[in-house]
């Protein structure tokens, strides 16, 4: 009897440290920053509650942020790209621009990519190239208010924003697409789109490089979509590259296609149409392994500059852009959103 009794309470004992065991082992999703929010609030968040909420010390009376800029877990808000003597292709060339005195209304960019889940983007700082820099997190809406369910540092482009997320071979990835514009009033504007892709990893979105197979650097995980750059030859002629290309997700992988129409033109005759003197097109994979973006090959438009470089001709300056959106919201204005979404 009392053998058999001992062995029950072993049997308890057993299932008890099981049970305990398994409680260990789950872990539950983390919440990085939260902020309390009534009915009202959480119906219609004014752009000040999301400013509260990522950043760290902001003054909701005075609408300003502590410089250096810090997120809600308490990490600086900075970002560094690649540069030309790490990798094979730099970040795109740009400098900061003085940080604004106060937040707007045009520096927040919002999604809702399902019910009661939204990516929210505090634009901090702005770039020469348009670009702009600060928090980007996925928020979800609580009974209470909201808790930020992811959390990263974004550089892109904020002028017609649009942020989304792919799976891509299991891993969520945030994909931030915007444009630049040209400034040149005497011409018609030109507008050119370019991608930024984050892997999400852990709660945090990575700006990660794009490393080739034996893990060189092959640039950053920017993708213009629409790009032109003009060369003086050695001859006196003017050579311009004009980029397309797509950037596609799949459940196994992201496809980067490219086109690249060459023409030679002479400055001394502006009147004479420039002539083609090639078109080319490549595609290269990329693929989301555990800690790194890889690539199958450096970008199509990296090797023909490269070609033109070696040639001996000399680059001209890119066309200018807009440094930031023109302050178009009212005060009354809802905050823009992504995509046309509802905030």
């Amino acid at each position: 009897m009392a053998t058999s009794m001992m062995k029950q309470l072993v049997m308890f004992a057993g299932a008890a440290l099981a049970l305990q065991t398994g409680c260990a082992t789950t872990k539950p999703a983390p919440q990085l920053c939260q902020k309390d929010a009534d009915f009202n609030v959480r119906s219609a968040p004014a752009p000040d509650v999301w400013f509260a909420l990522l950043l760290h010390g902001y003054d909701k009376e005075r609408n300003v942020v502590p410089r250096p800029a810090v997120d809600c877990s308490g990490a600086p808000v900075v970002w560094q790209d690649p540069v030309q003597d790490e990798c094979r292709e730099a970040g795109p060339p740009s400098e900061p621009l003085p940080p604004a005195e106060k937040l707007t209304e045009e520096d927040l960019v919002m999604v809702t990519t399902q019910a009661r889940e939204r990516l929210v983007w505090v634009i901090t700082r702005r770039y020469t190239n348009g670009e702009g820099v600060g928090p980007v997190a996925r928020v979800l809406t609580t009974e209470t208010g909201f808790s930020v369910e992811a959390l990263g540092t974004l550089r892109a482009l904020p002028l017609r924003a649009q942020l989304r997320m792919e799976r891509v071979a299991g891993t969520e990835v945030l994909v931030a697409e915007g444009d630049a514009c040209t400034t040149d009033a005497s011409e018609e504007q030109v507008c050119r789109r370019a991608v930024r892709i984050m892997p999400l990893r852990s709660h945090r979105f990575f700006g990660e490089a794009v490393s080739s197979n034996d893990k060189a650097c092959l640039g950053a995980a920017w993708f213009p979509l629409s790009r032109e750059l003009s060369f003086t030859l050695p001859s006196g002629l003017r050579r311009t590259y004009e980029l397309a290309s797509t950037v596609s997700f799949k459940a196994d992988g992201i496809t980067v296609q490219e086109q690249v129409q060459v023409t030679d033109s002479d400055p001394k005759q502006p009147a004479v149409a420039p002539r083609l003197y090639r078109r080319a097109q490549d595609h290269r994979e990329l693929t989301v392994q555990d800690n790194v973006l890889q690539g199958s090959a450096p970008s199509l438009w990296v090797r023909m500059i490269e070609q033109q470089l070696l040639a001996g001709a000399k680059p001209l300056p890119e066309q200018e852009v807009l440094p930031r959106t023109p302050p178009s919201v009212t005060k009354e204005a809802a905050p823009k959103t992504a995509s046309g979404a509802k905030p």
